[in-house]
């Protein structure tokens, strides 16, 4: 199933490289430069973006050859700085407190596709292309229901009315809720307190599945004398479709279309700053019951949300609202709330980051840093003489009059996004400096110095130029570490609860030490998971023989934790006489579903829920046994009629 990226362009150059995509299943762009094509645009351009790329020239018949997804990911991303340059779809997100088998790595991308790629591989041969935006998280609480065909099929979620109005909506009649009536953008909440008399309404969570009929009437509408220009999908194409259409489009009035709930559906937006900890807080508050989390650490402040970074610091209750990734927090530092830090690379500043102030340090060529201090719900939108603008917080032109420049200091435009207000710096020490004049002391003339003397960049060029290879290998070099102190504190953090395979693929390629073995106090299950964790990284390393080793003492383990579990001391006596036979025979069971997840350790972590038959072979349950004393004392014979085979045991080595 092919995966189609629209993303930022510097992220299209780099993307495989620093995701280790494979390219024969992913293809990514971006929208031209300087034009505007709104969704349906969008989606043209990276349609045929791919189709040049693979030498089709028939889109009807590119369209038809297999399924595809397309994410839309680029944009400016001016609410959500910290990952402006990498794309929000690459927002790494902390591992689940009570999730098993996540990912240190995952991101926003790796949570998003499975439930993607489910839909798709559940959707009728008629649909080849999914839409969906990257800077959302959609779950489904339960199995997806059967897709039916239709030219446009759309899931939606119920919500209340107060979340709904700031996003699309379908309405349906309370007859036909599988059918679309219409759909609305951004309706008033008094608008659907009233059609919630005569109609149900679905919010649209931005996941469409197109028949290619419908894809190729999208091209047709975005697309002006050989170009591709503007057109929109949600306030254009949307409003166009249903049985009661609010847009007169005559072909695209004639589309089909199919609305289905998300069962037990679950929406989180990571488009803003603040939207990218709540989120991530609603997310990790979905299971509260105690026996289902494995994470035994309590943060002082469940808003707290640290990865990929040294902390030297102790954080505190009072930094709630916190973020820091991929990042180094020396012992001079002091946070507050309301902080995102990202991309700071190893310092020994003494700097005070104040409440609502956010800090991002954005790698430039081979040596230079950016640095790009912004505030927590700065939108980057507006003029630099605009008194209702905020920068860090507060009015920019406060900011400017503080520092005593003028707009004409600040070369670029009057827009905040393209102002050139962000200093390139040489080394880290200059990037200290910086930092220290734009967030905390407006008099320090070293701070100053440095920012006049620099090149100075705007939000856009940093998005543009960033060296994301540098950015990424950082992250890499922080996580590192962050391995090895997962599992050195083990009984305190998620360490046995990831997905161990990775975790072996890391320790062995990035040569890092295996921690200590558990001791016997451990809990079973997490020392059969360290024994395997053990083994797979050294047969990884080419130690075949201590690898095996390892995997046996895994399922030792195992063994001997069931066996010490089940024992009872018997006291076993003689209860048939010398004359007479056991006879035990049972059916033979066949599995239909379920199969293994009744087997350790599968079953012991999850349970196991099994769906069997039982059957008889010519009326006869086929496994049978006879069983009879033995006349000779201190020996069991066992035979197999149907296999022609006898085995004497004498001793108890020999029976175990």
């Amino acid at each position: 199933m092919k995966k189609l990226l629209s993303l930022p362009p510097n992220l299209v150059e780099c993307f495989h490289d620093i995701t280790h995509a494979d390219r024969n299943e992913w293809f990514c762009t971006s929208d031209p430069i300087g034009h505007k094509l709104g969704s349906g645009g969008g989606t043209t351009w990276l349609l045929q973006a791919c189709m040049a790329h693979e030498g089709a020239t028939d889109a009807s018949e590119w369209l038809s050859r297999e399924k595809r997804i397309l994410l839309h990911a680029g944009g400016q991303s001016r609410r959500l700085p910290a990952y402006a340059p990498s794309g929000k779809i690459l927002t790494p997100i902390p591992v689940y407190r009570w999730g098993r088998g996540q990912r240190l790595t995952q991101n926003l991308l790796s949570l998003q596709l499975p439930l993607y790629q489910q839909m798709m591989e559940k959707a009728p041969d008629s649909l080849h292309t999914m839409i969906v935006s990257g800077d959302i998280l959609v779950r489904a609480g339960k199995p997806l229901q059967a897709i039916p065909e239709a030219d446009v099929v759309c899931y939606g979620l119920w919500v209340d009315p107060s979340l709904a109005k700031n996003h699309g909506v379908f309405v349906m009649n309370r007859q036909t809720p599988e059918r679309l009536d219409y759909m609305l953008q951004k309706p008033s909440v008094e608008t659907l307190g009233e059609l919630m008399q005569h109609s149900y309404f679905l919010m649209d969570i931005g996941v469409w599945l197109l028949s290619d009929r419908a894809v190729e009437l999208i091209m047709r509408r975005s697309t002006r004398n050989g170009e591709t220009g503007y057109y929109d999908m949600y306030s254009e194409f949307g409003p166009a479709l249903g049985e009661h259409p609010l847009q007169t489009d005559e072909e695209v009035n004639r589309l089909s279309v199919a609305i289905l709930p998300l069962p037990d559906g679950e929406f989180y937006h990571y488009g803003t700053s603040r939207e990218m900890i709540s989120s991530t807080l609603a997310v990790q508050n979905l299971v509260v019951d105690q026996r289902e989390i494995n994470l035994h650490k309590v943060k002082p402040h469940p808003a707290m949300f640290t990865q990929n970074a040294e902390i030297q610091i102790e954080l505190k209750p009072e930094n709630s609202e916190l973020w820091v990734e991929n990042s180094f927090i020396g012992k001079g530092w002091r946070l507050n709330h309301r902080n995102i830090v990202t991309g700071v690379p190893v310092n020994n500043w003494r700097l005070e980051v104040p409440a609502g102030v956010c800090i991002d340090v954005v790698p430039l060529g081979e040596t230079d840093y950016v640095a790009r201090p912004y505030g927590f719900n700065d939108a980057f939108k507006g003029s630099l003489t605009d008194d209702t603008v905020s920068y860090l917080g507060r009015p920019v032109t406060e900011w400017l009059a503080e520092r005593g420049l003028q707009t004409t200091d600040i070369e670029g435009t009057n827009d905040l996004q393209a102002a050139r207000i962000f200093p390139v710096c040489h080394t880290v020490e200059e990037l200290g400096k910086a930092l220290q004049w734009m967030v905390n002391d407006p008099t320090d003339a070293e701070g100053r110095a440095v920012w006049v003397q620099a090149r100075k960049l705007s939000a856009d060029e940093i998005s543009a130029y960033a060296n994301l290879r540098r950015l990424t290998t950082q992250r890499e070099s922080f996580r590192d570490a962050n391995w090895t102190a997962l599992a050195r504190n083990w009984q305190r953090s998620v360490f046995y609860q990831l997905n161990l395979q990775e975790a072996a693929e890391q320790f062995a390629g990035h040569s890092l030490p295996l921690p200590e073995e558990l001791p016997r106090e451990a809990p079973l299950m997490t020392r059969v998971g360290d024994a395997m964790f053990r083994a797979r990284t050294l047969e990884l390393q080419g130690k075949t023989e201590e690898a095996q080793r390892q995997e046996a003492q895994a399922f030792g383990q195992m063994r001997e934790g069931l066996l010490e579990q089940a024992y009872h001391r018997q006291s076993p006596r003689l209860s048939v006489y010398a004359d007479q036979i056991v006879w035990g025979r049972s059916p033979v069971r066949i599995d239909l579903a379920g199969g293994w997840t009744d087997t350790p350790p599968y079953c012991l972590n999850e349970g196991g829920n099994v769906i069997n038959l039982a059957i008889t072979l010519n009326g006869q349950p086929p496994l049978q046994v006879y069983i009879k004393p033995n006349k000779e004392q201190y020996r069991i014979i066992l035979r197999s009629i149907d296999l022609g085979a006898m085995e004497t045991v004498t001793t108890y080595e020999e029976l175990r």
